[in-house]
């Protein structure tokens, strides 16, 4: 990613709101229920800019839109949603793009999209690991207690352990649990080996005096089942989202 002025970033996020054409609403199939006049939700902003900006980048240019009057800021409990300003009868699309939310973060879509690590512990095995432990904060004889959190994994290769955490969400890993996880890793003897949806390049920078590394997928993985919601997350919000199923 380049380094950008925030008025470069703030003039293609206005350009977002503006253009038809803009390369947002190019990439993959281009769908006409997400268009400059449709109200776009800040997270969903911060994902659709990601390949460009980084999430913090985005959201404060868009602060910094907001502040000027453009775009319109309304603020649901689910969601912060902005939209052009010029745009009338603007509510009835917020409420659909509310629903979306609403039924993506419904707990037990939320459990099923965090259960991605079994999918892992599968994967751990067909390619030679053994898994040693599993919700862990134990490996060796010694066992993490500065603070409350445990590991997803802790597998083993060739002589060459590591603890691995698994991230299946469209925000980054938090700052803080990276590094106290970066932390348990150093105590506990292990190569950190992340696999997440995406991470900026700090925190791949982050992996590196600890020889560790991230893998990233990109895209947020849900259950067979999900068909309907997968449609309507990338259709009318375009963000990234696909099924894994056993051929993919």
């Amino acid at each position: 990613m380049s380094a950008l002025t925030n008025a470069e970033v703030k003039e293609n996020i206005r350009s977002f709101f503006k253009d038809p054409r803009h390369w947002t609403y190019q990439y993959g199939t281009p769908t006409p229920s997400c268009n400059p006049n449709s109200p776009h939700h800040r997270k969903q902003i911060e994902v659709i800019f990601e390949d460009k900006y980084f999430h913090w980048v985005t959201n404060r240019a868009v602060d910094s839109l907001v502040d000027e009057g453009f775009p319109g800021l309304e603020k649901r409990d689910i969601a912060h949603f902005v939209y052009r300003s010029d745009i009338r009868y603007i509510r009835r699309e917020i409420n659909r793009r509310a629903k979306i939310i609403s039924r993506y973060t419904d707990p037990t879509i939320t459990k099923a999209i965090g259960d991605l690590h079994k999918c892992c512990f599968f994967m751990f095995r067909l390619n030679g690991f053994r898994i040693v432990g599993e919700d862990t904060n134990e490996y060796r004889g010694l066992r993490w207690e500065e603070t409350g959190h445990d590991l997803d994994f802790i597998i083993e290769k060739d002589s060459i352990a590591y603890g691995v955490e698994v991230k299946n969400t469209l925000p980054y890993m938090e700052e803080d649990e990276l590094k106290i996880k970066l932390k348990m890793c150093e105590f506990l003897g292990l190569i950190p080996l992340w696999i997440l949806r995406n991470a900026p390049a700090v925190q791949f920078e982050q992996m590196k005096p600890c020889n560790g590394f991230i893998l990233k997928f990109k895209t947020q993985i849900y259950p067979p089942g999900q068909e309907p919601l997968i449609r309507d997350m990338w259709e009318i919000m375009r963000l990234p989202v696909s099924i894994w199923k056993k051929n993919t």
